[in-house]
């Protein structure tokens, strides 16, 4: 068992079905979990047993992250799954998930 010196809290807000994932006794949409220090954004959705492909859209502390981010402690992430909107009857065809999201241009 990882000792609390080895270990960091972070805030997670989950979106849409994703809220599903959070553990029991979470406040609305929103928990806290402890964490190794150095885990990455994918340690914590792996943590919280979210299936790849899942997460359409990370934010860490308001910006777009990567699977691979190195979390501090108090980071907030935010997880948001696919989303569709439009007229009805239209769809803008299949998601891409995360991992072709590109922060430096903002494409996805």
């Amino acid at each position: 068992m990882a000792r609390a010196a080895d270990e960091q809290t972070v805030t997670v807000v989950c979106f849409g079905a994703l809220r599903d994932h959070l553990p029991a006794g979470s406040r609305g949409n929103r928990t806290t979990v402890q964490v190794a220090r150095g885990a990455t954004v994918a340690d914590v959705v792996a943590a919280l047993g979210i299936p790849e492909g899942r997460v359409f859209m990370v934010l860490v502390d308001g910006d777009r992250a990567e699977p691979s981010r190195r979390l501090a402690p108090g980071d907030e992430v935010t997880l948001m799954p696919p989303f569709a909107g439009g007229a009805p009857g239209r769809t803008a065809g299949s998601p891409r998930p995360l991992r072709s999201f590109e922060p430096a241009t903002g494409r996805v």
